[in-house]
């Protein structure tokens, strides 16, 4: 039983199921649910390669983690790095044929991915940018997935502007909380190369351009009313609020739960677009 909660907590639930509801929201916004296998088959890959990428970050992370999170599986030794790399392996291997079953588009677009966060959590999470810029980039390209599964993608193109920008300013706060086991590995991140106070202006302005984007598909009269009533009550005082307790509680402790805050307002964000 403990080795199936370590598997569990490495998968990290709460993002996979992210994933998992975001393709299917995405396949709604872009217009259709059918062909509903292809949904769920996209549905499914993309909860997988979730899981993989969730996985093999944990497994380049142990010594940093070791430090950060301690009580992680692989740090704490609860599960091997042999056991993490076969679960990696068997679940991207698991998505990408899920995806050829689709179509090939879909499978390129899944392999591309994996491969992509693969070198993220590789070497792309400790260069100034560059790895945040990947992980907002995958994020993003998991609504037009969605909307190519049902082979409409033009009403994907705004949500994926959302999570991209969304994605991109929590990243730059992720890794202020992990600056220490960052600095002790050598991590060039921006927040290690440049500090504090850059990396919450950096993060103020990519959440301002955020809530100027969500403004442009109402304004536009793409997205109507109850759409912008969900962003104007549930995203934007949660945005304000991240910033407010950044900056004035810049702690490794503060940072992470600020994370997690954004993280689960990650799904007030996708009922806004579903009723949009």
């Amino acid at each position: 039983m403990n080795k199936l909660i370590a598997y569990i907590q490495i998968s990290r639930p709460s993002n996979v199921l992210i994933a998992f509801l975001t393709i299917i929201i995405a396949a709604i916004v872009a217009g259709s649910i059918h062909p509903i296998t292809n949904v769920l088959l996209a549905s499914l890959s993309a909860a997988l390669i979730t899981v993989g990428a969730n996985v093999i970050n944990d497994y380049f992370d142990i010594q940093i983690d070791s430090i950060n999170k301690p009580n992680r599986p692989l740090p704490s030794g609860r599960l091997s790095t042999k056991e993490a790399l076969i679960f990696f392996l068997s679940v991207y291997l698991g998505a990408w044929i899920l995806s050829i079953c689709i179509n090939l588009y879909m499978f390129l677009i899944a392999f591309s991915i994996g491969i992509l966060l693969f070198f993220y959590s590789y070497k792309l999470k400790r260069t100034i940018l560059w790895g945040n810029l990947v992980v907002s980039f995958a994020t993003a390209v998991a609504f037009i997935y969605g909307g190519l599964a049902v082979y409409h993608v033009e009403g994907t193109v705004y949500p994926a502007i959302f999570a991209f920008l969304y994605h991109f300013g929590r990243e730059v706060i992720k890794d202020l909380q992990d600056v220490t086991g960052d600095l002790k590995e050598g991590a060039l991140t921006f927040a290690v190369t440049y500090g504090i106070k850059r990396s919450l202006q950096l993060t103020s302005a990519i959440f301002m351009v955020l809530i100027i984007m969500t403004i442009i598909p109402y304004i536009s009269g793409v997205y109507g009313q109850i759409y912008m009533l969900i962003v104007v009550i549930g995203i934007y005082p949660v945005l304000i609020f991240v910033l407010y307790c950044s900056w004035k509680y810049p702690i490794p402790k503060k940072l992470g739960l600020m994370s997690d805050i954004l993280k689960a307002d990650m799904l007030v964000g996708l009922i806004a677009i579903y009723f949009g």
